[in-house]
């Protein structure tokens, strides 16, 4: 995906239903049933006539396609900490994806589709309500499933970062991505466009700035991970600036996602479980 991302709500919304789970309880169960893997990713540009009227699409830039990180079926179960200014927690709940093996509806030329699953409960909502840092979205419906899109080729990896419920902030952020070739000292930029939906963020834009620090092992709940690739972001926006600090492996993706936003408060996402098998 190129450098400018134009985001409408529908995209978070689309085969999601509310729940409230119960934490003490498993996450849904899904059939994955993946379709066979296309050869090439591409961007789909639309040609326009001498009047600018739209003639016809046409797929560009035919990019190798992978899924060696979205693996078909694959379940990645997250730990998410919330945490205020002063390091208090304010919610600690988990989060599954699963990536079905199959392209995305919203942008079937490039991205797969992935569920995302969230764990939560009424007290979240509540303790939500008093920490949210953007007031216009409290009316947002929280939701215990969302279906995503994901791009992996071999040139980048990317995916939209878990934003619903109350991480929505990971929105004005810089999103999880790499580009290949990794090597320490890589840097690259990108910006995102909000519209509608985003409640105080809406029509606003914001430029991301991304450098490779390092390539060390680090550990989780899942285990010692070897050679993952430290990056450092940083997102400007009008209303102040946030700062992601991940983690990539290139067998198990982004293992470890650390957040601070505008507002001083820290989100943590570290992997705890993965299972490769068909569901």
């Amino acid at each position: 995906m190129k450098n400018i991302y134009l985001l409408l709500i529908i995209i978070i919304s689309i085969g999601c239903k509310q729940s409230v789970s119960n934490r003490s309880g498993s996450f849904y169960d899904l059939i994955c049933a993946p379709d066979e893997m296309p050869e090439f990713d591409g961007n789909k540009v639309t040609i326009l006539d001498a009047n600018r009227n739209p003639v016809k699409d046409t797929i560009m830039n035919q990019i190798v396609k992978r899924r060696d990180v979205f693996k078909p079926c694959r379940k990645l179960i997250y730990g998410a900490i919330w945490k205020d200014k002063n390091g208090n927690v304010i919610t600690n709940s988990r989060i599954k994806m699963v990536a079905l093996g199959q392209r995305w509806d919203v942008q079937p030329e490039i991205q797969d589709e992935i569920v995302v699953q969230f764990e939560f409960n009424e007290e979240d909502i509540k303790k939500t309500e008093k920490y949210q840092l953007n007031k216009g979205i409290l009316d947002r419906r929280w939701m215990g499933q969302g279906r995503e899109g994901v791009i992996e080729n071999v040139e980048e990896i990317w995916m939209h970062p878990f934003r619903s419920n109350q991480y929505n902030f990971t929105e004005v952020a810089p999103f999880p991505e790499v580009k290949f070739p990794m090597k320490v000292g890589k840097s690259w930029s990108g910006s995102l466009s909000i519209q509608d939906g985003w409640g105080d963020w809406e029509n606003t834009s914001g430029n991301f700035n991304y450098e490779v620090v390092a390539k060390e092992k680090i550990k989780t709940p899942y285990g010692v991970i070897q050679n993952c690739w430290r990056i450092n972001s940083e997102a400007k926006y009008d209303f102040g600036n946030s700062y992601f600090e991940y983690w990539f492996n290139e067998d198990l993706g982004f293992v470890k996602m650390e957040y601070k936003n505008y507002g001083n408060q820290t989100l943590s996402f570290i992997l705890e479980e993965v299972n490769d098998k068909s569901l």
